[in-house]
């Protein structure tokens, strides 16, 4: 018995059962660690599935417009990339994505200036902000990144929407050019008449 009390009380004894625990939850520990980083790298490798987005084409005069403007062709091309893809691409855009629609606020061309424009910007920004937000976290959802980069999509097409508004002709304008291909009927009518007879 006093042995055993010798032992218990040896400094050397209670250090070798510390290290012992010690190893044993660094074990745990390790494993715990290399389960995460399995568990993170598959969602990352995870692809995203987008439902059809309805897809706003620019007009002519809005595309020859925006050949003008890098940042929204920059911001285009992003928005290209991380269509229908990894979770990890996703991840490594969203600051590409947030910056590139910081300089589309800042480089808007003249004919762009107006206010609907500039709100459609601001929410772009917005949305991909809250995209980096939720990349960033440690534990991140796929499926509200994937629902993130719906929102940045939409608005993107509104956007698309606002810029083609800027060269749609005004009611008077439409009006004008309705009386003028109908004075053209009437004229080729006439035409026609008058070779008739």
């Amino acid at each position: 018995m006093k042995k055993l009390k010798h032992l218990v009380f040896n400094p050397l004894f209670f250090i070798s059962i510390l290290l012992l625990v010690g190893c044993n939850e660094d074990e745990k520990n390790k494993k715990a660690l290399e389960s995460f980083q399995e568990k993170k790298t598959a969602q990352l490798k995870e692809s995203v599935k987008i439902a059809e987005i309805k897809n706003v084409s620019l007009s002519a005069e809005a595309r020859d417009s925006v050949s003008q403007w890098p940042e929204f062709l920059t911001f285009e091309n992003e928005i290209a990339d991380i269509q229908n893809s990894s979770i990890q691409v996703i991840v490594n855009s969203s600051n590409n994505l947030k910056e590139t629609s910081a300089g589309l606020i800042s480089t808007i061309p003249p004919i762009f200036r107006e206010i609907p424009i500039k709100a459609r910007i601001n929410v772009l920004y917005t949305k991909a902000s809250i995209l980096v937000q939720e990349t960033s976290k440690t534990n991140f959802d796929n499926d509200l990144i994937t629902e993130k980069v719906k929102e940045l999509m939409i608005s993107f097409q509104n956007l698309k929407t606002q810029l083609n508004e800027v060269f749609l002709k005004t009611l008077e304008e439409f009006e004008q050019e309705i009386e003028k291909r109908i004075q053209q009927q009437d004229s080729i009518q006439q035409l026609k008449k008058d070779s008739i007879s």
